[in-house]
């Protein structure tokens, strides 16, 4: 008898970036963010980009299994919500994956194409003050844009699109 193998029973040895790709799509999320930042940083926002892959918690094995394959991120659970999460947050982790996994997206392929371009205008910078104002303004159009492409649903909040410039702080 033929069984089909179902997600969690995948053996990570047979993992492929198609695979990963296929995952991100179905039970996947980019999030595009503004954090606000404290008072000693130039600019009052922080871009970040994250990349999520979502199970109930009784499959947290499966995304241990995907962070050992993407080397990559934290595990995290919410036993409120009997959810487990895998969570990438560094730029160039965010950047490389993307990368690994954009040829083989469907569904968030714009908002992967989208992320990738914010992530190529921080370039090597880690600080969103040593960006300029043209990049920081162009890269706020493009979260508003990857959050458009995303889901309607689960109660997400707008942001205020603003000024850079309005928006900067003086360093004393």
């Amino acid at each position: 008898m033929y069984m089909k193998a179902i997600p969690w029973e995948v053996d990570e040895k047979k993992f492929s970036d198609a695979y990963i790709a296929g995952f991100f799509d179905g039970d996947g999320s980019l999030v595009a963010i503004l954090t606000k930042q404290s008072p000693q940083y130039q600019r009052l926002y922080r871009p970040r980009i994250r990349i999520n892959f979502t199970q109930h918690i009784r499959h947290i094995d499966m995304l241990e299994k995907m962070q050992k394959y993407l080397n990559a991120g934290k595990v995290r659970v919410s036993v409120a919500h009997d959810q487990a999460e895998l969570v990438i947050v560094d730029r160039k982790d965010v950047r490389r994956i993307l990368n690994k996994m954009l040829p083989h997206l469907i569904l968030k392929k714009k908002q992967a194409s989208i992320a990738l371009e914010i992530l190529s205008q921080f370039g090597d910078n880690l600080r969103t003050n040593r960006i300029s104002d043209e990049n920081y303004s162009s890269i706020l159009k493009k979260i508003e844009e990857i959050r458009s492409l995303n889901s309607k649903t689960g109660g997400k909040r707008k942001f205020l699109s603003f000024d850079p410039v309005t928006t900067s702080r003086t360093i004393l």
